[in-house]
């Protein structure tokens, strides 16, 4: 037991000793050391905390307002001057529901524009391009039969290839029709020596009346000016680049004209996604929740009640429908994207035994077939909606307007109103129209003239 007690009292003091020894280590070391003098003088260091200046684009970026008007305001750059200019600002300033009536359409048509001018690095006044054109109107249709927000021709959608269908309108769609605008004014700004006012004027007028008028224009002295102001153009194209000018010194600078824009945030960002095949638009609003005129304003290209048989297939949709959207479609069958069926007629066929077959009717199979009467041969290949699902198929099924509008036996024409515009409203063919009423397709209708709608 005597041993055991030395044990415990030499163990004790063991650890007596280690607990002496580790206190003191935060500061001095072991008491069992010597103390030292480990005091030392600091030598203040000298920092330098020079200011850097940003990179004049991202400053220019972070100083930009939020809102979707003030950061284009921000981004207007043209410092031009000009009568034309100010006559054009004058016209903008007597349009006193302006700025209301672009607030109501720009969230998601201009913002899709803005950004694309922003990417590709070009001068913000381009995105006002729209405006002029078209009002920022993805329907609009001109008396010379120009489409979409940035009015492109026939003539010019054939020329460079921009696709236009019974299905589809590519100078309607907000993606495409961009694209191309932009691309097309970027080449043109090359060819006339980086003058951007020439690019416009032929955007509007024709490359090759200005090139007509360059070389036509009166030899005067050097001038800081465009060759633009002296050149002897046709009034739309004359009035064409000083309205897009006015137009930006009105956002630009609206306070100093009293003419205020209304605060627009920006709207939730549009994503192209891909529906793998054509795919009925009921079916699109039934897994994204959008209502019909919220997918066609986003996808206003597509002319009927689908995606095209052959393509494109691409929809632009809110972003943060996307994710779910594209999953869905993964899980569906074929037959569950699109109810069409197609149909080849036999010898003794009819339209309308055709179209009671299919539960259908007589005007959706020629409006789906682009049929202008009855008559079908042998061989010939119908496309018939609706026969998967077994339902019947209804006309506003395949309407290019949306809610349908009935067909009146006569309208009188508006200003503004061309023979294309009149026929596509009430899904006609040209041809069919101008026969009706003894015109020619290409022919000139007045405001307040009566056309037959009905033979």
């Amino acid at each position: 037991m005597a041993r055991t007690s030395q044990l415990t009292d030499k163990g004790g003091q063991l650890r007596a000793t280690a607990l002496l020894c580790l206190l003191p280590l935060l500061t001095a070391g072991c008491v069992s050391q010597p103390k030292t003098n480990t005091a030392t003088t600091l030598t203040p260091v000298e920092v330098t905390a020079a200011r850097q200046t940003l990179p004049e684009h991202l400053a220019h970026r972070l100083a930009r307002p939020a809102d979707l008007w003030g950061g284009m305001a921000h981004d207007l750059s043209w410092d031009e001057s000009h009568p034309a200019i100010d006559r054009e600002r004058l016209v903008w300033l007597e349009q006193s529901l302006l700025q209301e009536t672009l607030s109501a359409r720009a969230p998601v048509l201009l913002e899709w524009i803005v950004t694309e001018v922003r990417r590709r690095e070009l001068p913000m006044e381009l995105a006002l391009v729209p405006i002029v054109e078209s009002m920022l109107d993805p329907w609009a249709y001109s008396s010379q039969r120009a489409a979409g927000l940035w009015q492109i021709t026939p003539a010019t959608a054939a020329f460079f290839g921009v696709e236009v269908n019974w299905w589809y309108d590519g100078r309607l769609d907000l993606m495409v029709a961009t694209d191309f605008a932009l691309g097309y004014l970027e080449e043109l700004y090359l060819e006339f020596d980086g003058d951007w006012l020439l690019a416009l004027a032929a955007y509007n007028g024709g490359k090759g009346r200005i090139t007509r008028a360059l070389k036509n224009r009166p030899q005067s002295e050097a001038s800081r000016l465009s060759p633009f102001w002296r050149l002897q153009l046709p009034r739309e194209t004359a009035r064409y680049v000083p309205k897009i000018i006015a137009l930006s010194q009105l956002l630009r600078d609206a306070t100093a004209f009293e003419a205020p824009w209304p605060l627009v945030m920006p709207a939730e960002k549009l994503v192209v996604t891909n529906t793998e095949g054509q795919m009925d638009l009921a079916k699109v609003t039934e897994l994204t929740g959008l209502s019909v005129g919220e997918l066609r304003q986003m996808n206003s290209a597509l002319l009927r009640w689908s995606t095209p048989p052959e393509g494109p297939y691409h929809l632009l949709l809110p972003e943060h429908l996307v994710p779910d959207f594209e999953n869905a479609v993964q899980l569906l069958d074929t037959r569950d994207k699109i109810s069409w069926h197609r149909y080849q007629v036999a010898p003794g066929d009819s339209l309308g035994a055709i179209a009671n077959r299919f539960n259908t009717e007589i005007q959706v199979l020629q409006a789906t077939n682009g049929l202008e009467g009855t008559f079908i041969r042998a061989g010939d290949t119908l496309l018939i909606p609706g026969v998967s699902a077994g339902n019947t198929t209804s006309l506003d099924r395949v309407s290019i307007d949306w809610p349908p509008q009935r067909r009146p036996k006569r309208y009188t024409v508006r200003r503004g109103d061309s023979l294309w515009s009149i026929a596509r409203r009430y899904d006609l063919r040209v041809q069919e129209l101008a026969s009706m009423n003894g015109v020619e397709p290409a022919g000139y209708i007045r405001p307040g003239q009566t056309l037959r709608l009905t033979p």
